[in-house]
């Protein structure tokens, strides 16, 4: 779920719901199995396809933010920055420069 609906709204609770799980049951069977929390997963996945989109597309920043579903992009590029040191714009720079 989280691979195919990473741009949406995505919750653990949603994911739970279509599983017929609880959100209690899910969130200590998803931990068990992938040592993260769900949305530490699900921000790393968001992470790993923003890296992607930097390098493989000419989509602006605040494009890739709203696809991603943060609330603006300022938010985006702070957390960018806080996961890989550099601010998505620099990536795509550093990443284009070699």
């Amino acid at each position: 779920m989280i691979e195919t609906g990473f741009d949406t709204e995505l919750t653990l609770d949603d994911c739970a719901r279509r599983m017929n799980y609880s959100p209690n049951y899910l969130t200590k069977v998803f931990r068990k199995e992938t040592g993260v929390t769900f949305s530490d997963y699900l921000a790393t996945h968001r992470l790993k396809m923003a890296k992607m989109w930097l390098v493989e597309t000419d989509m602006k920043v605040a494009e890739i933010a709203e696809k991603l579903k943060y609330n603006t992009p300022a938010n985006f590029i702070r957390y960018f920055r806080k996961m890989e040191g550099t601010t998505p714009g620099q990536y795509r720079e550093q990443y284009w420069s070699k």
